[in-house]
C-alpha cells in the first residue's frame, strides 16, 4: 500500500583479509536508494586492518571473531542483526545503487518466497566492468535447476527473508566452501524462490577468490550435491542431480587439470600432486583432463 514504510534490510559483510576492498563494499551499501537498516561487518580473524577500515564508518556495526570461515561469519552477522530482510555482501564485491530497493521490493510483493535473486556482473581488480556471458534467468523449477547447475552467480545479489533462513538453520559451517550453494538448495527445497533480471551486484574477479581454486570448488560442489541425495523426491530430480554431478566433474575437473599442469610447469610439485589426488578421488577418469592440459 502507498504510504507503507519501506522494508527494513540488514546488510552483513563477512571479511577476511580484504581491507583493500572493504571500503568500496561498505560505501556501495551506504549509497543505496533504499538505505539499509543495519550494516554489520564481521571480521573473520583478519590479519590486515579490516576491522579498522570498518571503524571509519559510524553507520557500521563491527564484530570480530577468530577465523572460522565465511559461513560462520555470515551466521554471526545474521545473529547480530535484527531486520526481517537480509543481504550478505562479500567484502570484495559491490552493490549497485538500487540493489536493496529492487530486491526488497520484489520480496515484499511475494510474501511466500524465501529469497529473491538478481543478476551479477563481473568486475576486475580495478573495479572496471569485464565483458562476459550474462547470468541466466530461471523462472520455474528452481530446485531442479539448481541441482543441475548453480545458476545464481553471486550470493550478494540475493535478498533473504530472515524467517526462511532461521527455518533451515542458516549457513552450514561444516563446509569449507559452497555454503551458499548448499543454502540455496535447502531453501529452494522447502520454499518458493524468485529470480529477476535486474543487475544488482558486481562480483570482483581477482587471484584470491575462493572460486578461483578449482580443487576447492570441485570438492565443495560435489559434497553439496551428495548431501541432496536424501532430499530428491522423484525421477526428474534424481536425474537432475546426476547431471549436476557429471557437469561439476567435467567443468571443474578440466579447470583443476589446467591448474595441475600450471603448477607442475612452475615446479610447484606439492600443489600439483595434491591436485592430482583431488582429481582422481572425485573422478578416476579425470586424469584424461590432465593429459589434455599437459
Amino acid at each position: 500500500m502507498t504510504g507503507d514504510p519501506p522494508p527494513a534490510v540488514a546488510v552483513v559483510i563477512p571479511c577476511f583479509n580484504q581491507a583493500h576492498y572493504l571500503a568500496e563494499a561498505i560505501e556501495s551499501v551506504l549509497a543505496q536508494t533504499l538505505p539499509p537498516a543495519e550494516v554489520v561487518v564481521v571480521d573473520d580473524g583478519s590479519e590486515d586492518n579490516s576491522h579498522e577500515v570498518a571503524g571509519r564508518y559510524e553507520e557500521v556495526t563491527r564484530m570480530r571473531q577468530r577465523n572460522r570461515g565465511v559461513a560462520a561469519a555470515r551466521n554471526a552477522g545474521l545473529g547480530a542483526s535484527g531486520a526481517d530482510r537480509v543481504v550478505f555482501l562479500d567484502a570484495d564485491d559491490r552493490l549497485l545503487p538500487s540493489a536493496l530497493e529492487v530486491g526488497a521490493g520484489a520480496l515484499e510483493r511475494r510474501p511466500q518466497v524465501a529469497f529473491v535473486s538478481g543478476v551479477s556482473r563481473d568486475i576486475g581488480d580495478d573495479g572496471r566492468v569485464l565483458p562476459g556471458l550474462r547470468q541466466p534467468l530461471v523462472t520455474q523449477d528452481h530446485y531442479l535447476r539448481l541441482l543441475e547447475d548453480c545458476f545464481i552467480w553471486s550470493g550478494s545479489s540475493i535478498v533473504y527473508r530472515r524467517a526462511a533462513l532461521e527455518a533451515v538453520g542458516g549457513f552450514d559451517e561444516s563446509l569449507e566452501a559452497g555454503d551458499d550453494f548448499d543454502l540455496y538448495l535447502r531453501l529452494a527445497r522447502r520454499f518458493p524462490i524468485f529470480c529477476h533480471e535486474a543487475v544488482v551486484t558486481e562480483y570482483r574477479r581477482h587471484g584470491t577468490n575462493t572460486t578461483r581454486d578449482p580443487g576447492v570448488v570441485l570438492d565443495s560442489q560435489l559434497e553439496v550435491l551428495r548431501r541432496q541425495r536424501a532430499s530428491v523426491h522423484d525421477r526428474r530430480e534424481r536425474e537432475a542431480r546426476r547431471r549436476g554431478i557429471r557437469k561439476t566433474r567435467h567443468e571443474h575437473g578440466r579447470a583443476l587439470a589446467g591448474q595441475i599442469a600450471e603448477d607442475w610447469a612452475r615446479r610447484r610439485r606439492r600443489q600439483a600432486l595434491h591436485g592430482v589426488g583431488t582429481l582422481i578421488r572425485h573422478d578416476p577418469h579425470g586424469v584424461t583432463y590432465f593429459l589434455e592440459a599437459a
